[in-house]
């Protein structure tokens, strides 16, 4: 017979088997459990940073709802209301002689200009056109 043309042994009859080293094993499971923990970590940090984000945009919200409500309640108190609560908190009224220098960030900005304080021409052409074609109302004497 030809020994190139050998059947392999039967796997119960074989005389040379492979042991499983167990250091081959133990590396295998501590790379797996490195792996595992890698992934457990960075999705943690992946919830860790959307639950910051709900935070933030729910601060962001509420801090726009606090404005909101402020500024509804200061555009409701009126001179009449807040004359009582003056008088008892012991605030005195000014006098007409008396002049008020604000700051400028209370101020309004004015509408027609722009960032550098000049007009923008095609405001002042719209605004030069409405005058022309509605008069301003003034106070006019009449002839007897």
């Amino acid at each position: 017979m030809n020994s190139s043309m050998r059947r392999p042994l039967p796997f119960w009859r074989a005389s040379e088997t492979r042991v499983a080293r167990p250091e081959l094993w133990l590396m295998a499971i501590a790379l797996v459990g490195g792996l595992l923990v890698e992934v457990w970590q960075s999705a943690r940090m992946a919830e860790l940073s959307l639950r910051l984000d709900r935070n933030r945009t729910a601060l962001r919200q509420t801090q726009d709802r606090l404005d909101f409500v402020r500024h509804e309640l200061e555009s409701r108190a009126t001179r009449a209301e807040l004359a009582p609560l003056a008088f008892r908190l012991g605030l005195a009224p000014l006098d007409a002689q008396q002049v008020v220098l604000l700051p400028a960030e209370y101020l309004a900005a004015e509408r027609g200009r722009d960032r550098d304080g000049s007009r923008s021409p095609a405001l002042a052409w719209a605004e030069g056109l409405s005058r022309a074609l509605v008069p301003e109302a003034t106070a006019r004497v009449r002839g007897n």
